[in-house]
């Protein structure tokens, strides 16, 4: 089967997948809302049965703390919400009031509204028809029917997940058992690698979230109670609830204390202290409660958070944004150890989809100096926060980078304008890299000398040149040969110059070929170092010729050298 029909059934099977959501959320909704709350107690559970506690006993005593605290905060805020009820006429003669402050400013704008709302008014003076209308019976009892019938379906799904969380809790080892049979029973430590990881992800995720909205619902409430609001308890639990909606969650919760204090007040300062209450509190917790209790991230990207909350929001309503994260942080999981589902964690992890050369390659071919040079930058910060070494930056970005370069010059998909463009960028982008990295060290009694000689082209002389601005700091003195210099002509320099050693840089197969024919015309020279940085396995390249892979090949083949002759010297 090619790539194309595999995209093709790929395709399909999400849509199939997305379809068998939809329509069969009735199950799948309460399914999915009952393991997220298995998960977030299956923690605290365990830790009363390492206490010896029987399992039963542990899952009743959860269940009744967790029915106590829900029970508490709900009677809280009903009695929160019925004193606002009995305050509605005051809030209303202070928002008239307020409205009356703004119709100056906005006067033509009101008026026009009214005017508008006249439209469709009858004139007056005239007569409109009675209007008839059939109505059923409404009996003493009609109100609490109809109560009952709008929380009949919230209720039974409450019930619903209260009923399989219960269930989960007690089997949790018979449904992993089953589910790992389903998943994949002969690639055990590969089913149980992916369980264990998303399971440690969604546990770690809910867990510090409900930390984190608590602490968000309790700074709300205490901060609304200092600053007067009637309800401060109930918006400080509305506040901890809607937190667990990514990004907007925040802010729907803050819209409605604000319009509150609006409405309770006669002046706009308590609005405005409510606002900035709001805008504070997420600043510390964005800033700095979050970074210190997550520590790890769950594996998603922002830009997948928000994906995630719009299409389990529409999928699902408000239960599906409740679930967008971990639902999400499964499937990227998945992607990790599944190669059909491989393109989940590319489109929704956090980890770069590119990597660091193939990025700076992409922003110096779309001639994006700005964006190449931050790149260079990232790798020189990581360097120094993480302690990588400029070898590994110069093996994993520059060298990768100049050989891309070659090879898309052999095979003419760059033309010799641009080629030469982006060399030019690369020669300052490389020179200010190496300046920024490159520390001088101690040098050595005796001073080495090397002829960097480029195997085939200009690239390969850029390569040279590199090396030599990391080199140089280490006491190596580095001249450079021309690329288009004959076998014949380099061989009379080396006999002119006497170098200590001949380093000659290879990016490409083809130019490996070229350097073959060069270690051929210079065996009899000095010490000969070929730079095989094409990645490909080269064969013989002939007598006395050493083969470096790494830049730190490099750096310590001359520093061999130098030991060599510092030791000849001495005797």
């Amino acid at each position: 089967m090619n790539r194309g029909s595999r995209a093709d059934l790929t395709v399909l099977a999400l849509l199939g997948a997305v379809a068998a959501l939809y329509l069969g959320r009735t199950l799948l909704m309460p399914s999915a809302l009952a393991l997220l709350l298995t998960f977030s107690v299956a923690p605290l559970v365990q830790k009363l049965e390492r206490r010896r506690l029987p399992r039963p006993a542990a899952v009743l005593l959860v269940c009744v703390l967790i029915g106590a605290l829900l029970g508490g905060v709900g009677w809280l805020v009903a009695r929160e919400a019925s004193e606002l009820a009995t305050s509605y006429a005051q809030y209303r003669t202070n928002l008239r009031d307020k409205i009356e402050a703004l119709r100056g400013p906005v006067g033509s704008l009101s008026g026009a509204a009214e005017e508008i709302g006249k439209l469709g008014a009858p004139e007056p003076g005239t007569k409109q028809p009675p209007k008839v209308e059939v109505v059923a019976p409404y009996g003493p009892l009609a109100p609490m029917a109809d109560l009952l019938t709008a929380l009949a379906g919230p209720i039974g799904t409450v019930g619903l997940v209260a009923v399989l969380s219960i269930f989960m809790l007690l089997e949790r080892e018979e449904l992993r058992d089953r589910l790992i049979w389903l998943t994949g029973a002969r690639d055990l430590s590969l089913t149980m690698q992916a369980l264990d990881d998303a399971a440690q992800r969604v546990s770690r995720y809910l867990g510090t979230q409900s930390l984190v909205c608590g602490a968000h619902g309790l700074a709300v409430a205490i901060g609304l109670l200092v600053i007067g609001v009637p309800g401060a308890a109930l918006w400080g639990a509305l506040a901890a609830v809607l937190r667990f909606l990514p990004y907007f969650g925040p802010w729907i919760a803050a819209s409605l204390p604000t319009a509150v204090a609006l409405a309770a007040f006669h002046g706009w300062n308590q609005a405005l202290l409510v606002i900035g209450l709001f805008v504070a509190i997420e600043l510390v917790t964005n800033n700095a409660i979050e970074p210190w209790l997550y520590g790890g991230s769950v594996g998603l990207s922002p830009f997948s958070v928000v994906l995630s909350a719009v299409f389990w929001g529409g999928l699902w309503g408000i239960p599906g944004l409740l679930l967008a994260t971990p639902l999400t942080v499964c499937l990227v999981v998945a992607g990790r150890y599944v190669r059909s589902l491989e393109f989940f964690p590319v489109l929704l992890g956090d980890q770069p989809a590119l990597s660091p050369d193939v990025r700076l390659y992409q922003r110096l071919l779309a001639l994006d100096l700005e964006e190449a040079r931050a790149v260079l930058r990232e790798a020189t910060e990581r360097e120094a926060s993480e302690r990588i070494g400029l070898d590994e930056i110069s093996d994993q970005i520059v060298l990768p980078v100049l050989r891309r370069l070659a090879e898309d010059e052999q095979r003419e998909a760059l033309s010799d304008p641009k080629s030469a463009e982006l060399r030019e960028h690369l020669v300052q982008l490389l020179r200010e890299a190496a300046t920024q990295m490159a520390a001088p060290t101690e040098l050595a009694l005796e001073e080495i000398r090397v002829l960097m000689i480029p195997a085939l082209d200009e690239n390969d002389l850029l390569a040279g040149r590199w090396l030599a601005w990391l080199l140089e700091p280490r006491g190596i003195r580095v001249d450079h040969g021309s690329p288009h210099a004959l076998a014949s002509e380099v061989g009379d320099r080396v006999d002119a110059e006497k170098p200590d050693a001949i380093c000659i840089q290879a990016l490409t197969p083809r130019a490996l070929g070229h350097a073959r024919h060069l270690v051929k015309r210079l065996a009899e020279g000095p010490e000969l170092i070929v730079g095989c940085w094409s990645g490909s396995s080269p064969e013989t390249l002939g007598p006395g010729a050493q083969c470096v892979r790494t830049t730190a090949d490099l750096d310590a083949a001359l520093q061999s050298l130098r030991a060599r002759r510092a030791a000849a010297s001495s005797a």
